[in-house]
């Protein structure tokens, strides 16, 4: 399953772009700053719930794919709604969850053995991207010239969350255990939309399964109020 994952997704997505034109904020100092206020003012800022259009560059051993996807995200239960197709509108795969709870609502013939494996490791990307995105009050703190690193650790792995440049937001949260580093998240160019920050660029490698995943925002829409 672990090389199956990769090798199939990869063979049902297009070409795409080598290129991931996403900006950097200037560096600034952070020396001086309260922890607990570069985490609180992000906290604020950023969007949380919300739903999105936007297009997934995958990588895999030198190789390039895309599609589309339209995503949903409500950090209140920890939901998420995911529907991936082809730039000509076929539809690749669907799935729901929340928190570790994942259910395939579509996936294409020869992934059903595989549905529920499929499921969670797209599940567990989303989450890592998506959700948790300020450490706790108790994380250990590392304050560097140019950046702030907070490290949070649980009984089954240890976040580091990396925020910097002239906004003090969030570009970084890596996932490990041990020595063994399981995924990197990095965030680019956070645009504002009804007033909150979203970042334009992301880029998941996901060190379990050796692939990176591009998400380049298209289109961002206030969540749906619940029924």
């Amino acid at each position: 399953m672990r090389r199956g994952l990769p090798v199939f997704v990869a063979s049902l997505l297009f070409a795409g772009c080598a290129t991931v034109p996403f900006k950097m904020d200037p560096q600034a100092a952070f020396q001086d700053t309260e922890p607990r206020i570069v985490v609180d003012e992000f906290e604020k800022s950023v969007g949380q719930s919300f739903e999105l259009l936007e297009s997934v560059v995958f990588s895999f051993f030198g190789k390039e794919f895309t599609s589309l996807g339209y995503l949903s995200i409500n950090p209140d239960d920890q939901s998420y709604a995911l529907s991936c197709m082809t730039p000509a509108g076929i539809k690749l795969f669907e799935l729901k969850g929340s928190g570790d709870q994942v259910e395939a609502l579509f996936v294409p013939p020869p992934m059903e053995k595989n549905r529920k494996q499929f499921a969670a490791a797209v599940g567990q990307d989303l989450r890592r991207i998506y959700f948790d995105c300020v450490p706790s009050s108790g994380a250990e703190v590392k304050e560097k010239k140019y950046r702030m690193v907070f490290k949070q650790k649980t009984a089954d792995e240890t976040v580091e969350y990396t925020f910097s440049g002239t906004r003090r937001l969030l570009t970084e949260k890596r996932f490990s255990k041990g020595w063994k580093t399981l995924s990197i998240v990095r965030y680019f160019d956070y645009k504002e939309f009804d007033g909150k920050l979203y970042p334009e660029g992301i880029i998941l490698y996901n060190k379990t399964f050796h692939y990176r995943m591009v998400l380049r925002v298209k289109e961002v829409y206030p969540a749906r109020a619940q029924e």
